[in-house]
């Protein structure tokens, strides 16, 4: 009798770490990783992209690449926003923006930039 309850409790422990894994809607600290699916121009997609919560900065790196776009994070905030501005030609800004939302377990947006656009999904690493 005592061994299918054993078996029991330790289940249920096995699954309850299983989902220990905050959700983003409610906590999204941690590294996300996703490829952009490029919806208008030329964007970096053959290599993934990074989205990195951290405190009360967040990171992303489009396409691994060498821009970074940073924005600020609040705990259970529902929506992250990331943006880096250059001079481009003729002392014009060039804007690149990242934003998303929490989706169920992953965190789903939007990217871009003068020279395309994009969408991603990003899971947690």
């Amino acid at each position: 009798m005592r061994l299918p309850l054993c078996f029991s409790l330790t289940a249920l422990t096995l699954l309850g770490a299983c989902s220990s894994v905050p959700n983003p809607a409610s906590n999204a600290y941690g590294t996300w990783k996703g490829k952009l699916v490029t919806e208008e121009g030329a964007c970096a997609t053959k290599e993934e992209s990074l989205l990195r919560v951290r405190g009360q900065t967040l990171i992303f790196n489009p396409g691994m690449g060498t821009a970074v776009l940073k924005g600020n994070y609040k705990e259970g905030q529902q929506v992250f926003q990331a943006e880096l501005v250059e001079k481009g030609m003729n002392n014009t800004p060039y804007r690149r923006v990242f934003k998303a939302y929490p989706v169920g377990e992953t965190i789903g947006g939007t990217y871009a930039s003068p020279r395309c656009r994009a969408r991603i999904t990003l899971k947690r690493e």
